[in-house]
């Protein structure tokens, strides 16, 4: 090769190396700026369901609990919207509330609330999952997969883990769960919702 063709190439390859460089910085560019949008869309929605369980139930019960708690990291609020599980007929939102002096379940009507930052617990005697109409029971030692609905974040999947009587107790205890109120709300999600259940007309 003459001194001009080696002139010639290390002039080509001094205009494309630039050109490369260039073309790697726009990818870079273009990979930190998808992570940034995937990052803050997840900050804006991002929910962490956990701590789910269940109690058991027994072979003919119709309607069975589920616990759990969400909390907000995101940087917005957000709203469960509704709830299903495929071994349930109907899954909705429930809460105690004192009526006569007597404790009673009843549906929520509006969406709950989940503030930015904030932390909402589903747990016996207060707001809790209600599932009607079960095609199976709860059986300790099993999981149920249930689908959460929210406004922002959509639909999420939590799994609860379901418990003998005696570890459901137990875990009551340690989230410092009302016994009596769930235990005479729900009598023990079978004859106590017999009438709930019935009350709903579903077609």
């Amino acid at each position: 090769m003459t001194q001009r063709g080696a002139g010639g190439c290390l002039a080509a390859m001094n205009q494309l190396v630039p050109r490369s460089l260039s073309a790697l910085a726009c990818l870079a560019f273009a990979g930190l700026l998808v992570f940034s949008i995937t990052a803050h869309a997840e900050g804006m929605h991002g929910l962490m369901l956990k701590d789910g369980w269940s109690r058991e139930t027994t072979a003919n019960a119709r309607v069975g609990g589920g616990y759990l708690t969400i909390m907000n990291q995101g940087e917005m609020a957000d709203r469960l919207l509704s709830v299903r599980a495929d071994h349930a007929g109907m899954s909705e939102v429930h809460t105690m509330i004192m009526q006569d002096d007597v404790m009673v379940m009843r549906p929520v009507e509006d969406p709950l609330v989940i503030e930015a930052g904030a932390m909402l617990e589903l747990q016996p005697g207060g707001l809790h999952l209600m599932f009607m109409q079960l095609e199976q029971p709860h059986v300790a030692g099993e999981s149920l997969d249930v689908v959460l609905v929210f406004e922002h974040a959509g639909e999420r999947t939590v799994t609860l883990e379901v418990l003998s009587m005696r570890d459901s107790m137990e875990r009551m205890a340690e989230s410092g769960g009302s016994h009596g109120d769930h235990d005479s709300g729900h009598s023990d999600h079978d004859s106590g919702h017999s009438d709930h259940d019935s009350g709903h007309s579903h077609n």
